[in-house]
Formats: C-alpha cells, sequence, structure tokens
C-alpha cells in the first residue's frame, strides 16, 4: 500500500482513492489481499495460501473487491483434469491513499489499515532475509533516523515523503517506457518500505538525567 501527501503530475495518472476504495480498503483482510495481488495475478486458492486465510474467507473478499472495482477478472484456468475453472484476478488500480482519501476513513478503519500494511512490510523483510536477496549485493538501503522536530519540521518531513513517493511512480513509468513487454534487461523485484511516526520521548526526557558515570 502506498500513502502520501496530496501530489499532482505522475500521480495524477494514478487512480487516488475514491469513497469506494476507502471502503474496500477498510478491512485488514481486503488490505492484505491487494499487496498480495500488486505481486501479480493470483486466483482465490492462491490468495489463500499467499495470506494464510480460509479459502472461503478470501472468495468473499475477492467478491466485495471486484464488486467495488479495486480488481479485475485477468483470466481463467481449467485445473483437476478441466473439472474446475479458476479464476485469477489483477488490480484494476493502485490502493494509494491521500489526504483526501485518509479522510474518508474512521479511527478503527484507519487503526486496521496501518496495522495490515504494517504487517505486509514485515512479510516482505521476512522474505527477502529468508530468500536471501536482503543482502544482494549489498546495495540495500537502510536507515533508521530519530529525530527532535516542531510542528513545521513534521509537515515538512510529510512533505518530502510525498515528493519521494512521487518520484517512484515516475521512476515507474520510465521503466515501463523503456520496456514495454518487460524488455530484455533482467528483472529486479523491488520492495521500499517508508516509514514516519511520532515516537514517545525517550526515558531519560521523561525521569530526568540518569545517575552520574561511575
Amino acid at each position: 500500500m502506498e500513502a502520501a501527501a496530496k501530489t499532482d503530475s505522475v500521480l495524477s495518472k494514478v487512480a487516488l482513492v475514491n469513497p469506494q476504495l476507502a471502503a474496500a480498503m477498510s478491512h485488514p483482510t481486503r488490505v492484505s489481499l491487494m499487496g498480495a495481488l500488486l505481486e501479480g495475478p493470483a486466483s482465490p486458492r492462491q490468495l489463500a495460501i499467499a495470506i494464510d486465510e480460509p479459502l472461503n474467507n478470501v472468495t468473499y473478499h475477492v467478491r466485495q473487491l471486484r464488486d467495488l472495482g479495486c480488481i479485475e477478472l485477468d483470466r481463467t484456468e481449467r485445473r483437476a483434469g478441466g473439472r474446475v475453472l479458476e479464476r485469477f484476478y489483477r488490480t484494476s488500480a493502485r490502493s494509494y491513499f491521500d489526504d483526501d482519501a485518509w479522510e474518508e476513513l474512521g479511527d478503527k478503519e484507519r487503526l486496521g489499515l496501518i496495522w495490515s500494511v504494517m504487517r505486509l512490510i514485515s512479510a516482505d523483510i521476512t522474505a527477502a532475509m529468508a530468500g536471501g536477496t536482503f543482502f544482494d549485493d549489498y546495495d540495500t538501503h537502510l536507515t533508521r533516523s530519530p529525530m527532535s522536530v516542531d510542528a513545521e519540521g513534521w509537515g515538512e518531513i510529510t512533505e518530502l515523503l510525498g515528493r519521494m513517493t512521487e518520484g517512484l511512480f515516475e521512476i515507474e513509468e520510465r521503466v515501463r517506457e523503456r520496456c514495454p513487454d518487460g524488455g530484455a534487461q533482467p528483472t529486479i523485484h523491488a520492495k521500499v518500505e517508508m516509514l514516519q511516526f511520532r515516537s514517545p520521548e525517550p526515558a531519560a526526557d521523561r525521569d530526568g538525567p540518569g545517575p552520574p558515570p561511575r
């Protein structure tokens, strides 16, 4: 999932969240399904395995996402000797939350969305570590930046992350232009995860200075 401040240019080409998508993404299972489908088309059976949910539950939420216009049928395939028709779905719009879309959600829906995205981030990192790709070529970027800022500084961080997200879409667009059919270059499956959050005060600030060194 992506979330950022309001931007235009490349983001104007992306279907920003409307009330229907906001409603769809208010359930954690649907957030997980959209995250899985960003990897590529999949059937409810495959999605149930991917997000570790019962098939009947996944089928229900896939139907909800389809009815809300968030996903669409990609193809059908026969399996089990042709007796079973398996439907594969793909995303029809990015689940991108701008400021207006975020306002569409209540507190419960916002908390559910945040936790669902956190689980997806955790799963992404775990899969990359387990698959041995996290440190491929050691060009992974990893930054932790504790900061103390005022309200204006917090707003500047938010705007900066919005511009960075816009830049990511611009890169993706240029790749599509260079490689309309996948191209001959090897594909690098990248995940860019950005976090910004308010932290509790450090213990030293709450309790006063610690004991003098011995």
